[in-house]
């Protein structure tokens, strides 16, 4: 399982603010830290029991650190708590049938994988994060997905939500 970094250090988010890429919060600033608290064992429980799966590891581990979190990436709005994520087709339904018209037949794969895809990720400027349980690896990993539909984008595959993490953080600092 991939290890997840520690996401930023504060002169990144200073910069990034400073450069308007950021909007990081006083809270935030003051405690150091970017995410919610924990959401407790009790918590994921009860999701896996809503979804009828158990969510792979290294999400269910960053779910028990935290609940959610601001900022991950410049074009995503927010990690969903996990009391929020769902599967796509039923949060977003409209989008899914608009990427499953019939004149989008280059598009079918995806549209396939976007129907049984967990969304993990909130409102945001066109960009998802997903999970796909139709691919899981030896170590219960799921595929993760960074979608950029406002972008007209094929989802881009990653080993795992760790990956997925790793690759966010490296595509922030990259634009500082």
């Amino acid at each position: 399982m991939a290890r997840i970094p520690a996401c930023l250090n504060s002169d990144d988010l200073r910069r990034a603010t400073e450069e308007g890429r950021s909007s990081v919060t006083d809270v935030q600033r003051e405690t150091g830290w970017l995410g919610g608290g924990p959401a407790g064992e009790a918590a994921v429980l009860a999701a896996e029991r809503r979804l009828g799966i158990r969510l792979p590891p290294s999400y269910r581990n960053f779910l028990l650190v935290s609940d959610g979190w601001g900022v991950i990436a410049d074009s995503l709005a927010e990690l969903l708590a996990v009391g929020r994520i769902g599967w796509f087709r039923d949060l977003e339904p409209e989008l899914l049938a608009s990427w499953s018209m019939p004149d989008m037949d280059h598009f079918a794969e995806h549209s396939e994988m976007l129907e049984r895809a967990l969304l993990i990720s909130g409102p945001a400027d066109g960009d998802y994060w997903l999970l796909s349980p139709d691919d899981i690896a030896g170590n219960d990993e799921w595929t993760a997905y960074w979608w950029m539909a406002g972008d007209g984008q094929d989802p881009e595959p990653y080993d795992d939500f760790a990956a997925l993490v790793v690759r966010a953080r490296e595509n922030f600092l990259a634009r500082g």
